[in-house]
């Protein structure tokens, strides 16, 4: 009788139950730097780039070497201009399998030159960085307010044609992570394997930025 009632509760809470499965972390070479939420009834994405050790030597060594660069404003102007490179990403879809929301993890070298929020507003506003972020996500503004924004964790709200998005950024000594989480609809229903699942996009992204752990160290 007790399990049948666990069994229940489970299926009133949305989501359900969920274990350490739902963990994407060292088991899996795409998440061997770091851990984070993802939902049961998600789709991981195979059109990612595996972090390997030589990656993460690379960017320190740019990051080291930026520190000598005077004609360089921003680790962004040595670096990839801003664009995104994901290392892991989900996603949940509709019962027509449409893309409802996606969420991805791309790690940048840190700029020792500049300061957090400073290094944050040349990525935003710099003509010639903020395209490959503006031209699909459009403008991005900080949300000072949230309990995401810390001295180390930045999250920007973005908008454009009706498509809403999260940019949730943290500083470490080397690195800078950068959490895309993009949706159509705040309250949709995923469907797999004809499991219907009720989501709030919102909350659900906050939830997989809380999980994230860096495996850096």
């Amino acid at each position: 009788m007790k399990k049948i009632l666990i069994f229940i509760f489970c299926f009133m809470i949305i989501g359900g139950c969920e274990t350490n499965a739902n963990i994407c972390d060292s088991s899996n070479p795409l998440c061997k730097y770091f851990e984070i939420y993802y939902p049961e009834d998600s789709i991981l994405g195979d059109d990612v780039a595996e972090l390997a050790d030589q990656d993460m030597e690379t960017y320190r060594k740019i990051s080291e070497d930026f520190l000598s660069n005077t004609s360089k404003d921003s680790i962004f102007h040595v670096y990839s201009n801003g664009i995104f490179i994901p290392r892991f990403s989900y996603s949940l879809l509709n019962e027509v399998a449409e893309e409802e929301l996606y969420l991805a993890v791309a790690l940048y070298p840190v700029d020792k030159k500049n300061n957090f929020e400073d290094t944050l507003e040349i990525f935003y506003k710099d003509p010639d960085i903020k395209y490959a972020s503006e031209s699909i996500y459009g403008e991005c503004n900080f949300d000072k307010g949230s309990f995401l924004s810390t001295e180390s964790s930045k999250i920007y709200n973005c908008l454009k044609d009706n498509i809403s998005s999260y940019d949730y950024w943290i500083e470490e000594e080397d690195y800078m992570w950068r959490l895309k989480c993009v949706w159509r609809n705040n309250k949709f229903e995923s469907v797999k394997d004809l499991k219907i699942t009720n989501y709030n996009s919102s909350d659900l992204c906050r939830k997989s930025f809380e999980s994230f752990k860096s495996k850096t160290n």
